[in-house]
């Protein structure tokens, strides 16, 4: 049997003793050494009067500080474990740091999950305290509190309505506790006295194919973050990023959080609403963000849309421009230099061309931070032609986050780099698993020492349940997942991932599953980009009121067909579906379809689509592909 190939990141450089004791520690040093620099912005008020707030590094700590005293007056004490239900906000960021310095253990949930996910997270931490952001949410822990006899406080960031009965505000929290010097004394002893090895947090995992598992993650687990993290990256307190993930999720929390306050950056929430991220961009002026594949993809769908309503010659000059960028990454991938020639049409092309496009993101943004799915090397090259590097990274909850990023002098699409700093990663010499060591990787799952076991072998080597492989220069290629795996009836296995990642690229296409366990063939089921096919329809004389009416339309079908036929001619005939089913919706967070980073859940997908299914796969009636 051939041996596993392991590739190690490089040592962190800051020594032991430079390095902080626990989250806490890392926010009161910058609170310390950028005091007077912007830590957060957020908009606040009403639709047409709101205006940007912000607040300093000094004024953050001064505000976890009032938090804190007033949390522990109404009886939050070391070991509680707290959940924290709401939508990304300065608040959110607040609670969570002043729960940590009491030596509580905060639990986040998404806030679209369903109530009896709720439920399930609140009962398996056993939750003492939950923080809620509003009636919305406090309606939902209100109907499942009786079954909650641990569950002792509810408390809500934004109170204006009426409340259910047994839940307070953090107003009235704040104005009930006595910040008095011996409080703060109390306080501070406490939270210098957190250490790396203690338990910050347990976050769920999405749970794609089945019930979520608790991961158990200390503060060295997430510091390794920071510390790995502004060693592989140039960030620093000039930087600004503009946070538009769920914090409930591993990666904007410690990426997009963590990362920055640890290097004295600022950080700047995106309004709730997705429709607004568009205006946050041009009012922020954001320089760097960390986001998922989708985003992207929609940026670059939306350009091509508008290129091809305008006038020829602006359309060769597009092609022209992002002609150059392709050839600028082909110089980096050679190490060589780009000629003066070159550089001379880039200036131009970025003058004319990127430049306009470039403002709509504020005009600053110089890197990204993507993750959690495979990202196009076309949207790729397509951004960093424009002067905009999308650094690929990857992670898992369970290694807090982050195993392997690309770095701005190495960077190659369609890998997520070499690994971390301080990080081993293995491939499993039998089975192409990536397997992965380091200070990053969790305790374990929360009260299942079985799971724990599995995941976590003898040697200290977590089982990720991802596979892939080395390129020469040492950076790592995600191909799929092993649970994803389609196994035909035929015994041939698919890797359904890089499909539904080339099928996206169509801008018809806004999702697609791949299916199949057991058939004879793949099929593919498909949200269209009603938009988009709403557009085509029209101009060819299709009648549609309804996205299900066009989802039904015949000329609709065979338009996504061909797509999917081109998009996957270059895959292997096995392994391309020979089936297309259309769904007259797109998968969505209301009927739990979605991870919080926007990624299918398979086992409810295949649950809410029975019909669609059967047709890809007829002879097995609702059968078809349990790829979970």
């Amino acid at each position: 049997m051939d041996a596993p190939i392991t590739r190690v990141g490089e040592p962190i450089r800051r020594p032991a003793h430079e390095r902080p004791a626990s989250l806490l520690a890392m926010v009161h040093a910058s609170s310390t050494r950028f005091s007077g620099h912007t830590a957060l912005q957020w908009r606040e008020g009403s639709r047409r009067e709101a205006s940007w707030r912000s607040v300093s590094y000094e004024e953050l700590w001064d505000w976890v500080e009032r938090v804190a005293i007033a949390l522990r007056a109404c009886g939050m004490r070391r070991d509680d474990r707290v959940a924290i239900l709401s939508r990304s906000r300065p608040e959110w960021l607040v609670c969570d740091l002043a729960s940590m310095s009491l030596g509580a253990v905060t639990c986040p949930i998404f806030p679209g999950d369903r109530v009896a996910l709720v439920e399930y997270i609140l009962r398996t931490t056993k939750s003492r305290f939950a923080i809620v952001e509003n009636l919305q949410q406090a309606t939902k822990i209100s109907e499942i509190r009786d079954r909650l006899p641990g569950l002792e406080r509810v408390i809500v960031l934004d109170g204006d309505e009426a409340l259910p009965e047994g839940t307070t505000t953090l107003e009235q929290v704040l104005a009930a506790a006595s910040h008095t010097e011996g409080a703060r004394e109390e306080w501070e002893v406490g939270w210098r006295s957190l250490q790396r090895d203690d338990v910050a947090t347990i976050v769920h995992t999405s749970g794609t194919t089945g019930d979520p598992k608790g991961v158990v993650l200390t503060h060295g687990n997430v510091l390794h973050s920071y510390e790995a993290g502004s060693q592989a990256i140039p960030l620093d307190e000039r930087d600004l990023g503009l946070s538009v993930l769920p914090l409930s999720h591993m990666m904007e929390r410690a990426a997009g959080m963590v990362v920055p306050l640890g290097v004295g950056a600022g950080v700047a929430f995106a309004e709730p609403l997705i429709e607004r991220w568009a205006a946050d961009l041009l009012e922020v002026r954001p320089t760097v963000m960390v986001t998922v594949p989708p985003f992207f993809e929609r940026f670059h769908k939306r350009v091509l849309a508008e290129v091809a309503k305008a006038p020829a010659w602006k359309r060769r000059a597009f092609d022209w421009a992002v002609g150059l960028g392709r050839k600028r990454y082909a110089n980096h991938l050679a190490g060589r230099s780009d000629s003066p020639w070159l550089q001379l049409q880039q200036a131009v092309a970025n003058r004319l061309v990127f430049a306009p496009i470039r403002e709509k993101t504020g005009g600053r943004l110089r890197m990204f931070m993507s993750g959690a799915a495979p990202l196009p090397q076309e949207i790729g090259e397509f951004f960093y032609g424009m002067g905009m590097l999308i650094l690929e990274a990857y992670g898992l909850t369970e290694t807090g986050p982050v195993l392997a990023m690309n770095r701005p002098e190495s960077f190659k699409f369609g890998t997520v780099g070499p690994p971390f700093p301080e990080t081993e990663i293995r491939i499993d010499a039998g089975t192409g698993e990536i397997l992965a060591r380091g200070p990053q990787v969790m305790r374990g799952y929360l009260d299942k020492p079985e799971e724990t076991a599995a995941a976590i072998d003898a040697e200290g080597w977590f089982h990720t349940g991802d596979i892939g492989r080395f390129d020469e220069a040492g950076r790592l290629t995600i191909t799929d997942r092993i649970k994803n795996l389609v196994v035909l009836s035929n015994g041939k296995k698919v890797s359904p991932g890089p499909m539904e990642s080339a099928l996206v690229a169509s801008p018809y296409i806004a999702q697609a599953v791949i299916l199949g366990e057991g058939q004879l063939q793949t099929g593919a089921l498909v949200a269209p980009n009603f938009a988009e096919v709403g557009a085509w329809a029209e101009a060819r004389g299709v009648r549609a009121s309804t996205p299900a009416e066009l989802a039904s339309a015949e000329e609709v079908q065979g338009l996504i067909e061909a797509e999917v036929r081109g998009l996957l001619r270059d895959f292997a005939p096995y392994e391309r579906p020979r089936r297309v089913a259309l769904l007259p919706r797109e998968l969505d967070d209301e009927h739990a379809e979605l991870t919080a980073l926007r990624k299918p859940k398979r086992h409810v997908v295949l649950a809410n689509w029975p019909d669609q299914i059967a047709r890809l796969f007829p002879s097995a009636g609702n059968g078809g592909g349990s790829a979970t």
